[in-house]
């Protein structure tokens, strides 16, 4: 399932990211620089005492930067992703891929996982047994007010695995839930899981509204590039861009 600690495990990070933080918010509206006019200065840079280490380009229309910080717990990770209009959604993890805390780039509003949760997310458990079911909640603050949103939803390892840029995925089935001020809203389809990155990436997924009404949208991997390859960093996306945006699937969590 793809997407916080207490203060003091956060404190570290947040100090770090400040700054960083309000820089990120002026990429927003800016276009992505062409592919082949891209330089060092046009590249995504990452906060001081954090290293970047895979840039995924995918259906969708989207990129994203995936990195680690010096001042964070061993197995903690963050990811930025960007569409055409710049970057929209910034999340940080940990090693079992928990969400920990989020930020809406384009909207504004900042959600934090609340602890100790009735069942934690765990990769480790689906790698080992095949399945995980999950139970957490969210505190999120937006311009609009504060609110807390319960979760539900599980991971199962389907048995298929995919070749995607040479590197080897196996393919998830996923749902998760939530109730909103309508109703039950639900989200559910297929990702994929690298388990030496240990991360998860977006496949195809639907998203059914509390009225009933749905919509699909693909954000499965296409390429990945580590440091000195082609594309590492890049903030133009390529894949599905002359056909539509990526979108935001109306909750930054739901981007994975």
């Amino acid at each position: 399932m793809t997407n916080g600690k207490g203060p003091g495990v956060m404190a570290g990070s947040a100090r770090l990211c400040g700054i960083w933080l309000a820089g990120l918010a002026g990429l927003v509206l800016a276009p992505a620089a062409p592919v082949a006019a891209q330089d060092g200065s046009n590249l995504f840079q990452v906060p001081a005492g954090c290293t970047a280490y895979l840039t995924v380009q995918s259906r969708g229309c989207m990129v994203s930067h995936h990195w680690t910080c010096e001042a964070d717990p061993e197995g903690h990770h963050w990811r930025v992703s960007v569409d055409s209009e710049g970057p929209f959604y910034l999340s940080h993890s940990d090693a079992e891929f928990r969400w920990l805390q989020s930020w809406n780039l384009r909207e504004g509003g900042t959600s934090i996982l609340i602890e100790p949760e009735e069942d934690p997310a765990s990769m480790s458990e689906l790698l080992a047994t095949g399945s995980d079911a999950m139970v957490f909640s969210l505190s999120t603050e937006t311009n609009f007010g504060n609110f807390r949103r319960d979760y539900t939803g599980f991971d199962r390892l389907t048995g298929d695995e995919v070749t995607v840029d040479g590197e080897t995925l196996a393919v998830t089935d996923f749902a998760y839930q939530y109730p909103t001020d309508g109703g039950t809203r639900r989200v559910e389809g297929n990702q994929f899981v690298h388990e030496g990155w240990r991360l998860f990436f977006g496949g195809v997924e639907t998203v059914t509204e509390a009225g009933g009404e749905s919509f699909e949208y693909n954000n499965s991997p296409m390429d990945f590039a580590e440091p000195g390859e082609r594309g590492f960093l890049s903030m133009q996306p390529i894949y599905d861009c002359g056909e539509m945006m990526s979108g935001w699937p109306l909750d930054a969590e739901d981007a994975g």
